[in-house]
């Protein structure tokens, strides 16, 4: 198990494309146009659907997969280990450091805000927007997913359901386009890092097992 498999041709070309027309979309549309086209599509099934799909970019899920991943494979273990700690790095340099107090949707259109919808329950935050960090939690679990799952079909449901919490996170008025964007390429720059990097201890003895298989 602690051969990870990476991405085929086709799911290469998947996210390549992926990265390339959202950056051309960043580029021909003015910051903040995707936050209000999404909001101006509010529906409650979209409203609840957005609410709960946005907490699998919570670090708590990483957490949980890290645990089960260490009871079958200690290399894929560290794998995993190295990509979090890669992206929270990432993460925290800009939201804490170079794009400190950036405003988010709801701080930047404060002159209008009484025409934008907000979904109930959601706490909505007002700085620290780029990068989104649970775009870049989800991107890192959904890459790492897609390294140690053989099945191409479902390699891109993950990719799909990876996206769609970046998607989330605009929809609820949490971040940019950009944010979410940034967040992604972080998230996937951070396991192909920790994948490049655990390649040299790859086969060795010990790595092979996890917490249950002695």
């Amino acid at each position: 198990m602690s051969r990870l498999v990476f991405m085929s041709k086709g799911l290469q070309w998947i996210v390549a494309s992926y990265i390339m027309l959202v950056g051309l979309l960043i580029l021909f549309k003015n910051h903040g146009d995707v936050v209000l086209w999404f909001n101006a599509r509010h529906t409650p099934l979209l409203d609840t659907f957005f609410k709960y799909t946005t907490y699998l970019g919570d670090g708590l899920l990483l957490g949980i997969v890290a645990l089960i991943v260490l009871f079958r494979n200690y290399y894929s273990f560290f794998v995993l280990i190295i990509a979090i700690a890669l992206q929270t790095a990432f993460v925290h340099l800009f939201k804490q450091w170079l794009a400190a107090g950036e405003p988010r949707p709801k701080t930047f259109f404060a002159d209008r805000i009484g025409e934008l919808n907000f979904v109930e329950g959601v706490n909505v935050s007002a700085y620290n927007s780029f990068p989104s960090g649970h775009t870049a939690s989800a991107f890192v679990l959904a890459t790492f997913l897609i390294l140690i799952t053989p099945n191409k079909a479902l390699k891109v449901v993950i990719l799909i359901v990876a996206i769609l919490v970046g998607i989330s996170r605009v929809y609820l008025l949490q971040h940019f386009l950009i944010d979410i964007y940034i967040g992604s390429v972080f998230g996937m720059l951070s396991v192909f890092l920790a994948w490049w990097y655990m390649l040299r201890y790859q086969g060795k003895i010990g790595l092979e097992r996890g917490l249950l298989k002695k």
